[in-house]
């Protein structure tokens, strides 16, 4: 019998890690035979993965998996039903436990069941029970308390042996549980107990005549309750053990303080009573004690000495720093004013900052600088003097938040400087990234794409249409002359390239990021499907050309330099984004 959910509301309210405990708790096995019978949840939870009896027992705690059954369970209240039933199949004891009570009785008493379960563990044992929408438990649920705060230590020593108690009981009869969550009215097994035991003395029933298995619960149950009477009698007396133990510590503690002042004075005074007399042995052993010291620091002044060779003194460091800033001062000019940089000069640039950062290691280089180095024109000196290329763009990004920190706390007063230098920057690299590229494509007279591709996406239009991105095109043909690029960082560039797409894809529909790659995979990075093609089946060419032409709707965009991909789906896009458009967009 699948459990009903009488209040959306309610079930609106439920955080995270109830759903993650009612997933956890479900064995693989459970989870595969239940989306099995659910064709359509099981194509959305386990899109991109191979269900393999090698693996099926830990695919669904997988991060992904585990998100996509959550976010199921939210939003989809019939297989939700499902699959708390199922949930209530695996947890006999807690469940059953939460069955002998009647509504009433965990109205008034939710708080503490909150305590001894655990708030997500209750939420689940009352949705399975349909006793979720009580009016008292809806108001507990609504507090941020309920979820945050800390149990009360001292239900545990009442509730807790009754709990354990249970569990036992129910692994022995495991078909009394059934009858606990069945029990009629909707109140408790326990208080249908009480009643079938009423009727029967107003009928005036032999007890002869009761049937053998109430017989055998009304034991267990008065056995469970002088086992806890016992309990309660022990816990008191372990109390009173207690408070003993506490009130002899604390005289352990006193006589303690007592001889340590006492064995303080006593030293003390055998202190000062070795000056009282001369003894010329004691006195022969301090002599070679203080030869020894003396040793040990010109030993110490020798070590000193090998330090300040290996390491320099304050004013050598002090006059380093200076010469190395104002060689940097002068190549910034360089980069700022000059129309070329010669690559002697980047590769000098290059040495000087790496000496700069050398010093500024140097153990104790605090007294050097002292407040003399940082802040705004450090920042803007670290951004003027960056190679004018698009693997940079990132870099700049980073600065102006660590600017933006520095202006928060206080150590930064004016952030306009540094906001100056990097537009002036970003704008070096986007003249340059354009003098990469061959004028603009025009798609054919019939195609009628946007014009300004900022007018685009600010008119909101753009989130109508999908972006299908040819990845490795759009990075080649951006850094084809960063050096960086050509010794082989592809996975640096690749992701930096993917995180800015993703943070940027709220501007369309959805986002399809194609690579080529050694095997077939696929991922999800917010609205963004990327995909790696095994290059020797099957091509990110071939890919999106596939996808684009399967679409009918024409509500396609398309970045790409690749005449081959867009002479092949022309007449199925809507407009084709230039790639030095398209990558400005991305970190502008």
């Amino acid at each position: 019998m699948e459990p009903s959910l009488k209040d959306s509301g309610v079930f609106s309210k439920l955080p995270l890690p109830f759903y993650e405990l009612v997933v956890r708790d479900i064995p693989a096995p459970a989870w595969g035979h239940i989306l099995e019978s659910n064709p359509d949840e099981k194509i959305r939870v386990l899109e991109g993965y191979s269900i393999r009896k090698a693996k099926s027992s830990q695919i669904f705690h997988r991060p992904p998996v585990l998100e996509r059954l959550c976010r199921e369970l939210q939003t989809n209240a019939i297989f939700f039903g499902k699959v708390i039933g199922r949930w209530r199949a695996e947890k006999p004891t807690e469940v059953s436990y939460l069955a002998m009570f009647s509504s009433d009785f965990i109205s008034r008493n939710v708080w503490k069941l909150r305590d001894l379960f655990g708030p997500a563990l209750l939420c689940a044992g009352l949705c399975s029970l349909g006793l979720l929408d009580l009016a008292r438990v809806v108001e507990a649920l609504e507090t941020e308390a309920f979820w945050s705060r800390a149990p009360d230590a001292a239900l545990f020593d009442i509730l807790v042996p009754t709990l354990s108690v249970w569990g036992q009981f129910i692994e022995n009869h495991p078909d009394i549980s059934e009858k606990f969550l069945d029990s009629k009215s909707g109140d408790a097994f326990l208080f249908d107990l009480e009643s079938d035991r009423a009727d029967a003395e107003e009928t005036e029933e032999e007890p002869s005549s009761r049937s053998g298995p109430l017989k055998k619960v009304e034991k267990k149950l008065r056995k469970v309750q002088s086992e806890l009477d016992r309990a309660v009698e022990q816990l008191g007396s372990l109390r009173n053990e207690n408070e003993a133990l506490r009130k002899k510590m604390i005289e352990c503690e006193k006589e303690f303080e007592k001889k340590l002042v006492a064995s303080i004075s006593l030293k003390r005074k055998e202190w000062f009573e070795r000056y009282r007399s001369i003894d010329r042995e004691e006195a022969v052993k301090e002599s070679e004690r203080l030869g020894s010291l003396l040793q040990r620091t010109r030993r110490a002044l020798e070590l000193q000495k090998r330090a300040d060779e290996e390491y320099g003194v304050l004013s050598d460091i002090r006059e380093k720093l200076l010469e190395t800033d104002l060689a940097l001062n002068r190549i910034e000019a360089v980069y700022a004013g000059s129309l070329v940089v010669h690559k002697e000069v980047e590769k000098v640039k290059e040495a000087l900052l790496a000496e700069k950062t050398r010093l500024l290691k140097l153990p104790g280089i605090a007294k050097v600088i002292g407040a003399e180095q940082g802040g705004a024109a450090e920042i803007v000196a670290r951004i003027n003097l960056l190679d004018a290329v698009p693997a940079n763009l990132p870099k700049i990004n980073e600065m102006r938040k660590v600017a933006g920190a520095l202006v928060e706390i206080g150590l930064i007063a004016d952030p306009s400087r540094i906001e100056e230098a990097g537009r002036h920057k970003k704008r070096q690299i986007f003249e340059r990234l354009y003098f990469q590229f061959e004028p603009k494509r025009k798609l054919p007279a019939h195609q009628t794409g946007p014009r300004y591709l900022d007018d685009f996406l600010k008119s909101g239009q753009s989130r109508r249409y999908d972006l299908f991105i040819d990845g490795y095109n759009v990075l080649l043909r951006a850094h084809g002359e960063d050096e960086n690029f050509k010794r082989g960082d592809f996975t640096k560039f690749r992701n930096r390239f993917i995180e800015a797409v993703s943070a940027r894809s709220r501007y369309f529909a959805k986002v399809w990021l194609i690579f080529d790659g050694i095997e077939e995979s696929s991922g999800v990075a917010g609205n963004v499907q990327i995909i790696y093609t095994d290059k020797a089946v099957h091509s990110a060419d071939e890919a999106l050309i596939e996808k684009i032409s399967a679409r009918k709707d024409g509500k396609i965009l398309l970045v790409t330099g690749d005449e081959g991909i867009i002479s092949a789906v022309a007449d199925k896009i809507f407009a084709l984004i230039d790639v030095a458009d398209f990558y400005m967009f991305l970190f502008e």
